[in-house]
């Protein structure tokens, strides 16, 4: 979360049309989003500024030693892949909370939107004592 208490999205992908429904959704969540356009940009955001949860149109990553789950695991981030499909995408959960997401389905874009909020409203909440590592 940033200063202000928002929930500090990155959103990376080549393409501003991609994320105008997702971040329209998140902003009016409350979340304050950033754009990463090339793996240069990222780079630089990862290293100036803390972000809650990492949405990206597509892996970038130049190999499996310096890829973006790599960069971000150990974290306390979310993020997800966006799957393409026919029409739009499927969404592919890789980090949840910092923890790995490994065999969990793609999530088709109205399940996307349902987790997104709860995701947004849990890091606004904080931890909750007991709490279950349940499915997304």
């Amino acid at each position: 979360m940033d200063r202000a208490g928002n929930v500090a999205v990155l959103l990376v992908g080549d393409s501003p049309q991609a994320f105008s429904l997702c971040q329209q959704r998140l902003e009016s969540k409350g979340c304050h989003c950033h754009r990463a356009r090339s793996h240069h940009d990222l780079k630089a955001l990862l290293t100036r500024k803390q972000f809650d949860i990492v949405l990206a149109m597509h892996p970038i990553e130049r190999s499996a030693k310096n890829g973006l789950a790599v960069l971000l695991s150990g974290s306390r981030i979310t993020l997800f892949y966006a799957l393409p499909v026919e029409e739009g995408c499927w969404w592919v959960p890789v980090l949840r909370i910092g923890n790995e997401c490994v065999g969990e389905p793609a999530l088709r874009p109205h399940e996307f939107s349902i987790v997104l909020d709860v995701i947004v409203k849990e890091l606004k909440v904080g931890p909750t004592i007991g709490k279950s590592n349940s499915r997304l």
